[in-house]
């Protein structure tokens, strides 16, 4: 009797360990998109400031967190720089910066009163990173958790060792 208790539980655990922590694959990076810097708003608008990843959110939907940017053409996901292309107000040409990066100093807008070098820094504003050579390339993270074989092999075990303890019991 005691090795059927311990079959039960074992079984049991195995059922319950399988369900509440489920072997997860990460995802690889999806490639969605691209967009230039200066696909943005006229600086004179006062857009607001966005990073890579802010932008990319905006204009793919969903999080900044669901995003990483690439300076690098290529659509390999290993290949994927996590920099991302700016527009720096007052300053000629682009600039790359990691792809959670934005500078609003004076907080009131890109080009907001008061502003001067250095003060407004964004990844989607039509100023002065003019041109196909500032794309920032856009790729999704699949944050979602998917279950492996190893996962649905473990829950398997554990479910058909409860019906041979219930079976046994019977």
């Amino acid at each position: 009797m005691k090795t059927f208790s311990n079959t039960l539980r074992l079984a049991f655990a195995t059922v319950a360990v399988s369900l509440l922590f489920p072997i997860s694959a990460m995802a690889s990076p999806i490639f969605v998109g691209s967009f230039q810097v200066d696909d943005g708003p006229w600086w004179t608008t006062r857009p607001d400031v966005y990073s890579g990843v802010e932008a990319a959110a905006l204009l793919f939907g969903g999080q900044a967190s669901d995003y990483r940017i690439s300076t690098n053409s290529s659509q390999d996901a290993s290949t994927i720089t996590d920099t991302a292309w700016y527009s720096i107000i007052r300053i000629a040409g682009g600039h790359e910066y990691a792809d959670d990066f934005s500078v609003d100093l004076l907080e009131d807008g890109y080009a907001g009163p008061g502003w001067t070098y250095y003060t407004d820094i964004s990844a989607y504003v039509r100023d002065n990173a003019r041109g196909a050579q500032y794309t920032n390339y856009v790729w999704r993270i699949n944050a979602a958790a998917v279950s492996e074989p190893a996962t649905l092999v473990l829950l398997g075990m554990g479910l058909l060792g409860l019906g041979v303890a219930r079976r046994k019991q019977q």
